[in-house]
């Protein structure tokens, strides 16, 4: 009998031992994780605090450049463009996975401020070296209204896929319009957006909903 109790007592003991380790690895493993996001996104942070300042410098340069460094003004707006929208995906598979925090929201308003200072900037850049290249600004929401996420999906491939065939001839600003930021907000007004989602081409064209890689396309000059 003696021997009985010690063995269930062993066995009770063994049980909870193993249970605690489990709890204190998945516990690891998640503050790791949680660690290593946090230190991303505080990283991000200070990498769109330079990209920021950097922006506003080209802003500065574009306005007192001559057309002899159009070329190489042109080349590094490109290069700017294409680096925030690889940022822009990163931010995306968060929003896939449903994995919306305040501080992945907080990462989604700076990145679309950066997003319409780029924009901003492209204007200036067009105006000073005669239009060289189209622009294509694709306003969003990033709540489902009467296009769900998936139709938005459509659009942006639609819009990828110009991008993809027109290389530097076009520049894609993806940009989420009912963020709450005034800065876009008072650039829907200047162009009369009044639905999302929609497509402004050239700062001329206004496209709402969807429409296909033929339409967008007959609207470009380059």
């Amino acid at each position: 009998m003696v021997y009985e109790v010690n063995s269930k007592k062993k066995v009770f003991l063994d049980s909870l031992v193993l249970t605690l380790l489990v709890l204190i690895i998945g516990f690891s493993i998640g503050f790791y994780f949680e660690y290593f996001r946090t230190n991303k996104i505080i990283d991000n942070y200070r990498n769109n605090e330079i990209e920021a300042l950097d922006l506003k410098l080209q802003n500065y340069y574009y306005q007192i450049m001559d057309r002899s460094s159009c070329d190489s003004a042109i080349a590094q707006n490109f290069v700017f463009a294409d680096d925030l929208y690889d940022n822009g995906l990163e931010i995306e598979k968060f929003e896939e996975a449903n994995q919306i925090t305040d501080d992945i929201l907080l990462e989604k308003r700076r990145y679309v401020l950066l997003k319409t200072e780029l924009w901003l900037n492209t204007i200036l850049l067009k105006e000073k070296c005669e239009d060289p290249f189209d622009t294509i600004v694709y306003l969003y929401s990033k709540d489902t209204g009467s296009f769900s996420v998936s139709q938005q999906k459509v659009i942006s491939n639609v819009l990828k896929s110009v991008k993809e065939k027109r290389g530097n001839r076009v520049i894609l600003i993806p940009l989420a319009g009912d963020i709450g930021l005034g800065a876009v907000d008072l650039q829907m007004n200047i162009y009369n957006v009044t639905s999302l989602p929609s497509i402004i081409i050239n700062e001329k064209i206004v496209l709402e909903g969807f429409h296909t890689e033929e339409e967008i396309e007959s609207y470009l000059k380059h």
